[in-house]
């Protein structure tokens, strides 16, 4: 796996890049997003970098993907995730396609793992594609 152009900051580093708008980016997948992460961000709180870098992401208008891992869901947090949508994030719960042919517990979290990928515009090759017909999706990464 190619790894260049990765970086890390600790999580309290405020000063770090993604935390300034001018800093370049194309967006920011939370994944997994705890219901503590939620609302942090739902919020506008900027308690560490992973709060503040979503919120600059979001007054950017770039594209911010929160898969919250979460369930059951209280009233609380969906008010919180709608904030989110309505802010322009995506939210996209870790919920696996159980309808897709799955054969294997990697099959589940790929197809999670592309649906985030896809939402960020990333191609991949985690699961197969509907093709528009019954019985199209079945089969793990484009396997029929």
């Amino acid at each position: 796996m190619d790894v260049s152009g990765v970086a890390y900051w600790p999580a309290g580093d405020l000063a770090a890049g993604p935390s300034s708008g001018s800093y370049p980016v194309r967006g920011m997948l939370i994944v997994p997003a705890s219901t503590a992460s939620v609302a942090g961000v739902a919020l506008g709180l900027s308690k560490d970098l992973l709060q503040r870098a979503a919120s600059v992401t979001l007054k950017e208008r770039r594209p911010l993907i929160v898969a919250v891992r979460e369930t059951p869901l209280g009233g609380q947090t969906l008010r919180q995730l709608v904030a989110l949508d309505e802010a322009g994030a995506v939210v996209l719960p870790a919920s696996p396609a159980f309808y897709a042919g799955a054969t294997h517990i990697q099959d589940l979290v790929d197809f999670v793992a592309g649906r985030v990928l896809d939402a960020a515009g990333v191609p991949h090759r985690l699961y197969r594609r509907w093709e528009g017909e019954l019985g199209g999706a079945s089969g793990p990464r484009g396997e029929g």
